[in-house]
């Protein structure tokens, strides 16, 4: 874990490229990733499609105490790039149909669902694959943070990335496609029918098993038959193991998310931190 305060936070993942040139940034692109317990961040080669670093900084608690470490001593982190966008992965988040959105409503879509907004601000981007915007709350501290260090800096919620990426992967043959992620504690779960959005939860795991029950309930409110669907995967490596094992016996085929848009990685970033941050991965689509 690294240490906060008047100490230098530590990465515990770092993978770099050997084609990596700092001269370069110009043509880079910067995803960074934040979550409860973590922040990563991801370099692109934009000329290439080609994701040449993951760094990577737990934290327990005073996650703003560990941004401003990283923002002060991590020279990657503060590349002057091309672009840069910001995945806030959180369970609270809402959809609203593109027809039926309001910009100056934002707020009340959120507080609707989710309650009063806490040193929290309301934002919301749009899914041309889906058709819909995705409406989200972060702190403003962490906002106003970013932008200071990362003006051009865009923000977007962790579904839309995943969401795009199964509508992609979901070839009009399957007609339908399943897939489910693993967080911290969590989990989401994404049905596609004919290449369009049909559900979108996230549901709280406390046992192996919860995953499984949510997951045929879905399965059931749809009337899909399990043996026959293609389920997509990943996320939480502490998550993921026994809810993985349990599932293997529950549907016909499983198979790992993989990136989207022509992208490519390292030859470092494979399995397991692939799989792990394969939302952050694809996020770079989304811009």
């Amino acid at each position: 874990m690294p240490e906060i305060g008047n100490n230098i936070a530590q990465a515990d993942i770092n993978l770099v490229d050997e084609t990596f040139d700092r001269s370069q940034s110009a043509s880079y692109h910067l995803s960074i990733q934040t979550e409860t317990d973590r922040l990563t961040f991801c370099v692109f080669n934009t000329v290439i499609n080609k994701c040449i670093v993951l760094r990577s900084y737990p934290f327990s608690s005073a996650y703003v105490d560990v941004l401003i470490s990283v923002f002060e001593n991590d020279k990657l982190f503060m590349l002057n790039c091309k672009s840069c966008c910001h995945l806030w992965v959180s369970p609270r988040y809402t959809f609203v149909p593109e027809h039926l959105f309001a910009p100056d409503e934002a707020d009340e879509y959120m507080t609707f669902n989710h309650g009063a907004l806490a040193d929290e601000e309301t934002l919301y981007h749009y899914s041309h694959a889906a058709n819909l915007y995705h409406l989200f709350s972060c702190p403003k501290e962490l906002i106003s943070l970013f932008r200071k260090y990362h003006p051009q800096i865009r923000f977007f919620h962790h579904s839309k990335p995943l969401i795009e990426s199964i509508i992609t992967e979901t070839s009009p043959t399957d007609k339908v496609g399943m897939a489910i992620y693993f967080y911290s504690g969590w989990l989401d779960i994404v049905v596609v029918k004919n290449k369009k959005l049909l559900f979108y939860n996230s549901f709280q795991i406390n046992a192996p098993a919860d995953s499984v029950y949510y997951f045929a309930g879905v399965s059931s409110m749809f009337d899909i038959n399990l043996s026959s669907i293609k389920l997509t995967y990943a996320g939480s490596l502490k998550q993921m193991p026994p809810e993985i094992a349990i599932l293997e016996n529950s549907v016909g085929q499983m198979v790992e998310s993989e990136p989207t848009n022509a992208l490519t990685y390292s030859h470092y970033i494979s399995d397991p931190f692939r799989r792990n941050f394969i939302n952050l991965i694809n996020s770079y689509g989304c811009e």
